[in-house]
């Protein structure tokens, strides 16, 4: 119901808030942070909270993520452009260049589906078709990050490419 969609638009609204301002906090510093942002949120429960605090950690704390949570990372970064013709802007919610690479992560609330919403990889390929503009010679790495349980989705190139060409997939016309 409504009630339902409301709250999970509000976690996402704090864990993206979170996302972007723990990074730049002392890591023995960050749990205290995030329960005083949470708290100041009257919209959300301190169990509701609790719980989006954990993930949020548990998410910051991956190996895997280490250099989109580090001093060089950008948070929030607005990025607009022209893609196969049409004008496109986005939000990336966490971004890095690194030597040849360029990773971007776009952080979802909700557990992982099955099945990866085509509204997502279209919008991970329009970043990806962005970024590739300003850097030609770079290997662009999208990422879904399913903060619930902590997943890493990377979404490969022919993934990115099929969701900007959907009329080059089979059985589609």
């Amino acid at each position: 119901g409504i009630g339902a969609a409301s709250t999970a638009m509000v976690r996402g609204r704090l864990a993206h808030r979170l996302f972007e301002i723990l990074p730049a906090i002392a890591p023995s510093q960050r749990a205290d942070a995030a329960r005083r942002m949470v708290a100041s949120q009257t919209d959300v429960s301190a169990e509701a909270g609790g719980v989006l605090i954990d993930d949020v950690m548990k998410v910051m704390a991956m190996p895997a993520l280490a250099d989109l949570f580090s001093e060089r990372a950008l948070a929030e970064v607005s990025i607009s452009g022209v893609v196969g013709g049409d004008g496109v802007a986005g939000q990336i919610d966490r971004l890095y260049v690194g030597a040849g690479q360029v990773l971007v992560a776009d952080f979802k609330t909700g557990p992982m589906p099955q099945v990866t919403p085509a509204a997502y990889t279209r919008q991970m390929a329009l970043y990806a078709a962005l970024l590739e503009q300003i850097y030609p010679d770079d290997d662009i790495v999208t990422l879904l990050v399913w903060t619930e349980a902590a997943q890493i989705q990377e979404l490969s190139a022919d993934a990115r490419q099929a969701a900007l060409n959907p009329g080059d997939l089979p059985g589609t016309a």
